[in-house]
Parts: C-alpha cells; sequence; structure tokens
C-alpha cells in the first residue's frame, strides 16, 4: 500500500453509510480517483468543506491497487470558490464541467492537462463576469482537444476550401464541416460562418477573453447542438448533462 498526496478537484460525492462519503476526484497527478472519507459527514468532520463538487483539495490517501476504492487520509482546501457557490448560472455551468469529466475519465488513468483545464475554467467562473456560457464553451473546446478528437473549423474536410463567411455543413463523425458545394450532396447541420468563426477562435483565445463574447440566440443555439452532437457522436453513451439542462432551462422560463 502507498502513501499519496497530491490536489484534485471534487467531482461528485456519495452517502456511505450514516457519517461516511464516497468522493469521486479529478487529480493532478494519477487521474480520476475514488475515495472514501471516512467519518466525513460527522459533525466534529476533519474533512469538513472538502466534500463538495468543485473544490479543489489538497489530499492524502492510501492507495492499493487491488482496490478500486482508497482511503483519505488528509485533506485541505485550496480553493472553494465561494463565488459560485450560490449563483445558479456559475454553478450549473461549472457542475456541468466536473459532470462531464466525472462521465468521460477513466479511473487511474493521469490526465494533468484535464486537471489544469477544469482547475482554469473554474477560477474563471469564480472570477470573471460577463458571457459566462463562453467559460463552458472553452471548457468543451479544449476537452475534446485533450481527448483526441480535436474537429476542423476552418476548411472543408472533402475539397479543402476555406469555408470563410458562408460555413458549412457539419459532420460531427468525421470532425468538421463540408462547404456548401460538397455539403448538399452529403447532409449535415448547416451552420453558418459567423458561428464558424467562434468556434475556430475558441481553440486559440486566451480563457480570460470568453466571458466578453455576445452571440445572438442564433449562433448560442447552434454551438450548444454541435457540441452536443459532437460528444455523443464520439463518446459512447453520452447522455445530456443535467446540471447544463438545468441551466438552459432557467434561461427559457
Amino acid at each position: 500500500m502507498a502513501i499519496l498526496k497530491t490536489d484534485a478537484v471534487v467531482l461528485k460525492g456519495w452517502k456511505l453509510g450514516e457519517t461516511s462519503k464516497i468522493l469521486s476526484l479529478c487529480t493532478k497527478d494519477y487521474g480520476k480517483v475514488k475515495v472514501v472519507a471516512k467519518g466525513g459527514l460527522g459533525p466534529k468532520s476533519k474533512f469538513k468543506g472538502c466534500l463538495e463538487p468543485m473544490t479543489r483539495i489538497r489530499l492524502i490517501f492510501y492507495d492499493k491497487k487491488t482496490r478500486d476504492l482508497q482511503l483519505l487520509s488528509q485533506s485541505d482546501i485550496l480553493d472553494g470558490h465561494i463565488h459560485i457557490i450560490g449563483d445558479f448560472t456559475r454553478s450549473t455551468l461549472g457542475l456541468a464541467q466536473v459532470e462531464l469529466v466525472e462521465r468521460v475519465l477513466t479511473q487511474d488513468e493521469p490526465f494533468m492537462m484535464m486537471y489544469d483545464l477544469l482547475c482554469s475554467v473554474l477560477s474563471g467562473l469564480d472570477r470573471d463576469s460577463g458571457f459566462l456560457e463562453g467559460l463552458f464553451w472553452y471548457f468543451e473546446t479544449h476537452f475534446i482537444d485533450i481527448m483526441g478528437y480535436k474537429p476542423t473549423w476552418d476548411n472543408c474536410l472533402e475539397c479543402s476550401v476555406s469555408l470563410g463567411g458562408e460555413g458549412g455543413f457539419f459532420q460531427p463523425g468525421n470532425g468538421g464541416l463540408l462547404c456548401t458545394a460538397c455539403g448538399p450532396r452529403q447532409g449535415g447541420l448547416r451552420v453558418g460562418g459567423d458561428t464558424l468563426e467562434i468556434l475556430y477562435w475558441l481553440q486559440r483565445c486566451d480563457i480570460h477573453e470568453v466571458v466578453r463574447l455576445n452571440p445572438d440566440a442564433g449562433q448560442k443555439s447552434s454551438i450548444r447542438r454541435m457540441f452536443d452532437l459532437y460528444f455523443r457522436t464520439h463518446i459512447e453513451g453520452m447522455k445530456p448533462l443535467k446540471s447544463l439542462g438545468l441551466y438552459y432551462e432557467m434561461e427559457f422560463a
């Protein structure tokens, strides 16, 4: 049995018995790890404040490769993201991020880039103001890249012509779009050039810039649908994110 120390973001928690809790963590050094916080729900718990989703912690745990659940020994809060808590928009978008990581990241697979991305976007949600959904789009954009299925937004998949201002026909299974000349023969979701400009920019921009976006209703609808199609195409069994659904419901209420 090894004693390991690392930083992590809490993805999800489950109650275990009356006073304990299971946590799914995205760790900096060991990928996704599940730990048991014994007595974590008790009134005098040494883990107080460290067990909620989106919390960034420093922890020590006992790791035994023959078991799926490891034992949490010690934890300290690095960032509780206090401005996210209690804010509906910030919290639903933040929870959508940890929900996506929890569903897709496999246990014990090191993904330091994923941890860094998650931390940076949660910090942005906690700090920035403006179009906050842009931060979630930024997260989705770079999540796709890290997982190895980065799409092409600028050139036609078939003839390589620049899509330019005309846009094209989105084909999620092929990782990009067909131009307006090639697309009508094969179909796909019609996407305008202005929407593609946003998606292309998201692949290259600084995270601090994304809250300045001011997309119209049509652009938001297209980008949301494209990300949804892309994830459902490339991730087996992918279902809509519950937290993101709540965010959409409130927007249209």
